[in-house]
């Protein structure tokens, strides 16, 4: 069975199970429309699935990824980001989500694009290069990285740090959206980064007080 015909196997067993009188109260509601309370930007990578990582039930989070959970900074007018602009103006205005998270992870591609000493050695440097073009939003996570790590010395160190680096400037960046910080400064929205480790299941928290990421729970 190729990957295709898996995808149409699992759908049936899913709407075996959707269909079932459990999920009735949830259809009802669903049709009117959403009210999650919890945005989480993350990663396009098919390793890292926000609602299976917080077991959440349908409905409960909204998500949007992209490559390396990157928010770009806002910009006035005319912007070249407007689909993740526009689901972050929908989610803080229309749906009120009360919590924004931006996930980073171990072991991130588009991480190690933006570390890459010569970008050639993985991308094709033109024109046409989206990918560099897009990891460069986080060019100051970069910079702050080699300011304190060598990769010639601690390669995977420096590629650690700069996936958490990496969600700090995203979170920095999308408190430049003005209807973000309208609400957070209305003390309605908060903010949050979290980096994910694939090898060990561990899930991080940015704590500010600290300046530092730890454990989300024991």
């Amino acid at each position: 069975m190729d990957s295709y015909e898996e995808l149409i196997e699992g759908y049936k067993i899913f709407r075996a199970e959707y269909l079932d009188k459990k999920y009735e109260a949830y259809r009802d509601w669903a049709s009117k429309g959403q009210a999650p309370k919890v945005l989480i930007i993350g990663c396009s990578d098919s390793r890292v699935n926000p609602a299976i990582l917080t077991h959440a039930g349908l409905g409960e989070i909204f998500v949007v990824n992209n490559v390396a959970n990157i928010v770009p900074p806002y910009e006035k007018g005319e912007s070249h980001h407007k689909s993740l602009g526009a689901a972050i103006q929908y989610a803080v205005n229309h749906i009120k989500v009360e919590h924004i998270i931006v996930m980073g992870h171990s072991g991130c591609g588009g991480i190690a694009a933006l570390m890459a000493k010569d970008p050639t050695d993985r991308f094709d440097a033109d024109e046409d290069d989206y990918i560099a073009d897009w990891v460069g939003i986080l060019a100051p996570a970069r910079e702050a990285v080699l300011q304190n790590c060598n990769p010639a010395h601690d390669h995977e160190e420096c590629l650690r740090l700069a996936e958490m680096e990496g969600a700090l400037v995203s979170i920095q960046n999308l408190a430049g959206y003005p209807w973000v910080r309208q609400a957070v400064q209305d003390e309605r929205l908060a903010l949050h980064a979290w980096y994910f480790h694939l090898d060990s299941g561990e899930l991080l928290s940015y704590r500010p007080e600290e300046d530092r990421f730890r454990r989300l729970c024991r």
